[in-house]
């Protein structure tokens, strides 16, 4: 994991975003800067990296998203509320049923997987297996369909 190198550095938001990186960061890919933090259960195949990617580009995020691999036992609820809330990003994609059930432990809110909802103010994308929806052109379209639900930046 690579120190956060924006503006942020010195500031109490770069602060605590450091705070996070030192104790999870073997757990994040990314610089602790990107807008939107992917939180997965498994490690994402290439696929679904690509194609969250695009899409975060297309919707004016940038084509680097921060993503979180949260495997069952190694992460708590209060260890992503710490992580979320220390990295504050604009936006959450959850990229399966696992990590939207540890989201919703996590703030103590209704996270659906393949729907959009807000957590905190945040946008939520959750997916109930995004790597699933990249087999074919119609399970493609449909990520795509749930992913337009974050805003739009120009």
């Amino acid at each position: 994991m690579k120190k956060p190198a924006n503006s942020n550095n010195g500031s109490m938001y770069g602060v605590a975003a450091e705070g996070v990186l030192a104790v999870y960061g073997s757990l994040l890919e990314g610089t602790g800067n990107e807008t939107v933090l992917a939180v997965s259960a498994n490690a994402l195949g290439e696929p679904a990296r690509k194609a969250l990617a695009a899409s975060t580009e297309a919707l004016g995020y940038g084509r680097d998203c921060l993503a979180l691999v949260a495997t069952e036992g190694v992460l708590g609820s209060n260890d992503l509320l710490t992580i979320v809330e220390g990295l504050d990003p604009l936006c959450l994609v959850a990229t399966d049923a696992e990590a939207s059930a540890l989201l919703a432990q996590a703030y103590r809110h209704d996270v659906e997987p393949d729907a959009a909802c807000r957590l905190m103010g945040r946008s939520v994308i959750a997916f109930r297996d995004l790597a699933a929806l990249m087999n074919t052109p119609e399970d493609k379209q449909r990520a795509w369909a749930l992913l337009k639900k974050l805003p739009k930046i120009n």
